[in-house]
């Protein structure tokens, strides 16, 4: 399925003129060789382009469109019109011997495809291979000039007094040629198992998948069998005809898989994870939208466009986007990848249509919806929540692998959120504690993520128990007494800063942990605190009886057993954080009134 929906998208991508041809491909080139009409070695031009990134400006190699690169993992495989100077010039700084090599092998495969070209570009790259001496190769002044910097030099390209080999029609038609004789590329013909249609040439490697993070920068294998034990019985040593595709659908999935790379603005990085996502039909303005959603990017839309967009998804009608039909009904694809040795694995694959893709996302960031500061963003986006499972001491800021895959595939499924993600935002939750900053990062032991977060596990994973028992803001008739113990810590945390203002710390610091997890065995001792802090407020009368009042309504909240204390002794994880949350939303709601009355 991942495969023949990559084909698909290829053929799009082609109708649109977005993809190279069979047999091209993109690559990275550093310089170009220039020779004359009689093959001899006139300079070497970079082709280096400056960009900015960041606040610096930095050098890349150039993109260009090139004959399809031959896969390496070791001995000696020349490329046509795109190469090392090792294969063009034979020369090498580590091994001089290994380059007299690569440029026999250069020079033979040029003559394979050229010979008999009518080209006078052709002619002239024929004569440079037929001329050049390895061997005294530095020792030509065009050479010598160019040294030490010549180490460096990347992919090279042929140019013949200024024309480009590439734009030659008949090298170009000459390669066409060559790749499509008997016994150039694949193997036997068989059936494709992506298109289906019988006597196709079955490719016996396939091309590599470049710009998944963490992978090899020569590029990986999405599809390659290496060693018996991954063959099916009977397949040993085949190689891609353990699972026949095609020559044609190999190109095609991966060509259209590059591009989708390749656009960076359109690739979302989830720890280790790579994620691309594509419409059926390719329009690049529905990869606008769900990158908006996914990761807040306002550079791509406006906030009103989206909300028009969205608004029309949850309609199920179709919207306009710069003059392009959004159809909620448009088949649509995510797939994540990540780095596995010299291969590329599949985290997860996913087809939806757009509109039910854009309801999940739109449903998880509802769920998410909390009150919290003015100043935060309504939305909070993945990466944001996967850092509130990491210790923020940490050198390593990076989230779990698995846990980002896991997270992104629920909330774009509106499954159910992994546990081990409400687990790792509970551990924090006891582990952190409140800093502003000064001794290091600023930390918050129940932050607006943290308590988000919460809110929308509790509501998704739990929701019998606590759909109708939470809101986006505090809930007065909740009463749900890990909900409630976690507000009446609050405000006993309240009535002991209004009795000592200014105080460093507060029962926060101490207490919170256990009256979370222990309540019976700590909020005795809280109550009896709260009485004595609100002795001192005996000269603000105000104060001191809205704060007994509050006390009072909450504990009222609190069912009185027959027998024993009304306390409960321990409170499972799930009521824990529902603790937490009310603690949260309590707090806030005391912010607010602040803000109110000044």
């Amino acid at each position: 399925m991942i495969l023949q929906s990559l084909a698909e998208l290829y053929e799009e991508l082609g109708k649109r003129g977005k993809a190279a041809e069979e047999g091209w491909s993109p690559a990275k080139v550093t310089h170009r060789i220039e020779i004359d009409r009689n093959g001899r070695l006139l300079r070497i031009v970079s082709l280096m382009e400056t960009v900015q990134r960041g606040k610096k400006m930095i050098e890349i190699p150039k993109i260009v469109l090139v004959p399809e690169q031959a896969k390496r993992s070791s001995g000696v495989k020349a490329n046509f019109l795109c190469d090392g100077i090792g294969y063009f010039l034979g020369v090498d700084q580590d091994k001089p011997g290994r380059a007299e090599e690569c440029f026999r092998a250069a020079k033979a495969l040029h003559h394979a495809v050229l010979d008999g070209c009518p080209s006078d570009t052709a002619k002239a790259i024929l004569a440079f291979f037929d001329s050049w001496e390895p061997a005294k190769a530095l020792e030509q002044p065009v050479i010598a000039r160019y040294l030490p910097g010549l180490w460096d030099v990347g992919n090279c390209l042929f140019f013949v007094e200024e024309a480009d080999a590439l734009q030659d029609e008949a090298i170009r038609e000459a390669w066409d040629s060559y790749r499509e004789a008997p016994g150039q590329s694949g193997g036997d013909a068989g059936v494709c198992l992506v298109t289906g249609k019988t006597h196709q040439k079955i490719a016996r490697l396939h091309p590599v998948i470049k710009g998944v993070m963490g992978a090899q920068s020569s590029g990986a294998t999405l599809v390659g069998f290496n060693g018996d034990s991954f063959c099916s019985y009977g397949h040993d040593g085949e190689q891609g005809r353990n699972a026949p595709i095609s020559e044609k659908a190999a190109f095609a999935y991966t060509t259209a898989l590059n591009a989708l790379l390749a656009d960076r603005e359109h690739v979302k990085i989830f720890g280790d994870t790579t994620v691309v996502y594509w419409a059926q039909h390719a329009e690049t303005e529905v990869q606008d939208i769900f990158a908006a959603i996914l990761g807040g990017d306002e550079n791509l839309i406006d906030d009103r466009t989206l909300d028009s967009v969205l608004q029309h998804m949850k309609e199920g009608v179709t919207a306009d986007l710069n003059g392009v039909r959004i159809d909620p009904e448009e088949p649509f694809y995510i797939l994540g990848l990540a780095p596995n040795a010299a291969r590329v694995s599949v985290r997860f694959f996913l087809r939806n249509t757009f509109g039910r893709t854009v309801q999940n996302l739109a449903a998880h960031q509802e769920r998410m919806r909390i009150v919290g500061p003015s100043w935060k963003k309504a939305a909070i986006p993945l990466w944001q929540t996967l850092k509130a499972t990491v210790n923020p001491h940490s050198k390593d800021s990076a989230a779990s692998p698995l846990l980002a895959g896991s997270l992104l595939r629920a909330v774009l499924t509106d499954g159910l959120y992994p546990e081990s993600m409400f687990q790792g935002i509970m551990l924090r939750v006891f582990s952190d504690q409140d800093s502003d900053g000064t001794a290091g990062k600023k930390t918050e032991k129940v932050s607006y993520t943290k308590a988000a977060f919460i809110k929308a596990y509790l509501l998704q994973n739990k929701k019998q128990r606590w759909e109708s028992e939470i809101t986006m803001a505090v809930n007065e008739n909740c009463k749900e007494i890990s909900y409630v113990l976690g507000r009446l810590f609050s405000v006993l945390e309240n009535i002991q800063m209004q009795a000592n203002p200014g105080i460093n710390s507060t029962i926060k610091d101490r207490y919170f942990n256990s009256a979370c997890a222990t309540p019976a065995s700590v909020f005795p001792t809280l109550l009896k605190l709260a009485n004595a802090h609100l002795d001192k407020l005996k000269d603000n009368k105000g104060a001191s009886i809205f704060l007994r009042k509050k006390v009072g309504a909450l504990m009222d909240q609190i069912l009185m057993p027959d027998e024993g204390t009304p306390l409960p002794k321990r409170l499972s994880l799930e009521e824990q954080g529902a603790f937490v949350l009310g603690y949260y939303q309590e707090t806030q709601a005391r912010y607010a009134g602040k803000k109110e009355e000044q």
